[in-house]
């Protein structure tokens, strides 16, 4: 996929170029202006390819989003060729599952290197010694990339976790009442920590039961929090509550 879609960039460039001069390229980058939100960097723009790139480190140009490619094709090349290449790529793109990847063209070295790496591996007249190191150095940069999407997908599931513990943790505060001491020694929290509690807030029962879960919630194991809970709950006799975060777990199973 990402493949078809530097051919297609290359291509599109190819054909491009040549129409855009200094007047349509201070059109575009006035338009794309709010979007890349760095004057800094759009000074140092000072042709198209330079913008194409600009915009993939933004997010606003990438293998399945081409409707600035679109939009310029359109407005200031007027090829029906190069229009109807832009829409094969993306009627095919249509048919593709989705590829959830951390956005490579953050960094230059890795997506340039990859494009040198293709390029070069397209040409007929290499050694076979310089294609076995372009295709290690495809390998490791492959491997970055994959180390890049695990790590994105891991702080993901994380923030989703937190996310999850916030509105358990909400949920309960304004429901346990006198029953967040009782639920509190059932998750193991010692006494001295309890009293403290109350201490802190010795006429706010919403406030103590807050705090209580918040403690329980720092120290828990992130993969047995909320079954520890549902045990501590029961066993304080609150199967209301209990049958509460078994819901909003059960909505969130993945985590």
């Amino acid at each position: 996929m990402l493949e078809k879609y530097r051919v297609l960039r290359q291509e599109f460039l190819k054909q491009a170029v040549p129409f855009i001069d200094s007047k349509a390229l201070d059109e575009l980058k006035l338009n794309y202006m709010h979007d890349i939100d760095s004057k800094r960097k759009l000074s140092k723009v000072t042709d198209l390819q330079t913008l194409i790139r600009l915009l993939e480190k933004r997010d606003i140009v990438s293998y399945d989003k081409i409707e600035p490619l679109q939009y310029i094709s359109k407005t200031f090349v007027g090829d029906p060729n190069l229009e109807t290449r832009l829409h094969d790529y993306e009627n095919w793109l249509r048919t593709m599952p989705t590829l959830h990847l951390c956005n490579m063209y953050q960094n230059d070295e890795v997506f340039y290197s990859i494009s040198s790496i293709l390029e070069s591996l397209s040409s007929s007249n290499l050694s076979q010694s310089t294609i076995g190191r372009s295709a290690e150095s495809f390998s490791q940069i492959t491997q970055t990339l994959h180390c890049c999407l695990e790590q994105e997908e891991r702080n993901n599931l994380n923030e989703r976790r937190k996310l999850l513990q916030q509105t358990v943790l909400l949920q309960l505060k304004d429901r346990l009442g006198r029953s967040w001491r009782d639920v509190a020694r059932h998750l193991d929290i010692r006494e001295c920590e309890i009293d403290a509690v109350q201490s802190k807030y010795p006429f706010d029962l919403k406030e103590q039961s807050y705090e209580i879960l918040r403690l329980y919630i720092s120290q828990s194991d992130m993969e047995r929090w909320a079954i520890n809970l549902i045990r501590a709950l029961e066993k304080g006799r609150r199967k209301d509550l209990k049958e509460l975060v078994e819901e909003l777990v059960l909505k969130n199973k993945n985590l």
